[in-house]
């Protein structure tokens, strides 16, 4: 009888790379394992899967989490095959959660832009900021969506053509500080 590798065992290479991607320590990342095969057997989460593991870890209601949980699984799906495997949902967990403000806001571009062309557009920005008002039970009236993205787009879109660039994004935010708290989901 020879040892059995189990789907929840770590291969000791890969935990030495997570360890040194996310910067977190060899026995948060095995709690974090455990707990991500706990909620999906396979090893892969799909989107509805992810939404039942996102909402295990939120206290909102599953209205306020749902849409905001579609742009974070596209950001966290970082080859875009439909599925979350456990190094994706380590590694944005750890930027999302413990990193550099660059490093979160890099993953926050990629909720915005939903059609992956490297560039945000209004339209884009909008769907997600009103997203994030819903999860926060920010009034729609008073400031709606769509004024802040003005807002932002004209304190950080610098050539004025009317979409940002990772770059544009990041650097406006990082520069304007006091956007992040506009434009972020991870900044709780």
């Amino acid at each position: 009888m020879g040892n059995k590798t189990t789907k929840t065992s770590l291969d000791p290479t890969l935990l030495d790379k997570l360890t040194e991607e996310t910067g977190l320590e060899r026995e948060v990342i095995i709690a974090w394992r455990k707990q991500y095969f706990a909620a999906c057997k396979s090893g892969k989460m799909n989107r509805k899967n992810f939404f039942k593991f996102y909402r295990s870890l939120r206290m909102e209601s599953d209205d306020k989490v749902k849409e905001i949980v579609n742009f974070i699984f596209t950001a966290f799906d970082r080859d875009s095959n439909g599925k979350i495997d456990f190094e994706e949902f380590l590694c944005g967990y750890a930027i999302t959660s413990l990193g550099t403000m660059r490093q979160k806001l890099e993953y926050v571009f990629a909720i915005y832009d939903k059609d992956k062309n490297n560039s945000i557009d209004r339209k884009e920005m909008v769907r997600v900021m009103s997203a994030m008002y819903d999860l926060s039970g920010k009034s729609k009236v008073e400031y709606p969506p769509e004024r802040c993205v003005e807002d932002v787009f004209s304190l950080i879109d610098v050539n004025n053509d009317h979409s940002l660039t990772k770059d544009e994004f990041v650097e406006g935010v990082l520069k304007n500080p006091y956007i992040s708290d506009i434009v972020s989901p991870f900044n709780q």
